[in-house]
């Protein structure tokens, strides 16, 4: 039997090396960028050797799907938690969630980077794909309870959501991207950030 193989058994019990190369992707991504991704790499970064990944992910773009798997997970966490907050209207939710999306952004760059890449959203896989819909389908209730509340309640609900999402995911990248730190002079701060949000929804 192939020592290695024993080794890496005895090494990385009940999902350790899926949990080894998922943190030291998100390393490589946080330090080098998508593109310095390989799994060949992560194998020799984590001492295994270069068929141990595909074990639990064929390619690299299984891996990054698994890792936008998770950062979604995170953020339906955290937007759930400001929808069920108790006593708030919806359009105070909304402002929550829309916070807690730029916030979950800038706390998980290395998630909000992923779920930009267009080969993970190319390949996404059904729970990928049923995460984003949940989050928008919670978006969408939230919006639907606004309006009931009198916010915006003569907009037609699909295009207030499209201005919801656009503006959200806008802010986060304006907030999270170097490429934006020039024109304003550094990263914009949490209460210019949150500034930003007030303004959006006291229309």
């Amino acid at each position: 039997m192939n020592h290695s193989a024993l080794n890496e058994r005895d090494h990385y019990h009940h999902g350790e090396l899926r949990a080894a190369l998922i943190a030291r992707a998100i390393a490589t991504i946080a330090q080098n960028g998508v593109e310095a991704l390989s799994l060949r790499a992560l194998a020799r970064d984590i001492g295994v050797s270069h068929a141990a990944p595909m074990r639990h992910f064929a390619t690299r773009t299984d891996l990054l799907t698994a890792i936008a798997r998770e950062g979604v997970e995170a953020l339906i966490g955290e937007a759930e938690a400001c929808a069920a907050e108790p006593g708030l209207t919806g359009l105070a939710k909304l402002r929550a969630m829309t916070e807690g999306y730029v916030r979950w952004a800038r706390s998980y760059a290395v998630y909000h980077l992923i779920l930009r890449n267009q080969d993970v959203m190319r390949h996404a896989d059904e729970a990928l794909l049923r995460a984003l819909h949940a989050y928008a389908e919670l978006q969408q209730r939230t919006i639907a309870q606004a309006q009931s509340e009198g916010w915006r309640s003569n907009d037609p609900p699909h295009l207030l959501w499209l201005q919801v999402i656009g503006f959200t995911a806008g802010l986060a990248v304006v907030a999270t991207d170097p490429i934006y730190q020039t024109p304003l002079h550094g990263q914009p701060s949490a209460a210019d950030l949150d500034a930003a949000i007030a303004a959006f929804y006291a229309r």
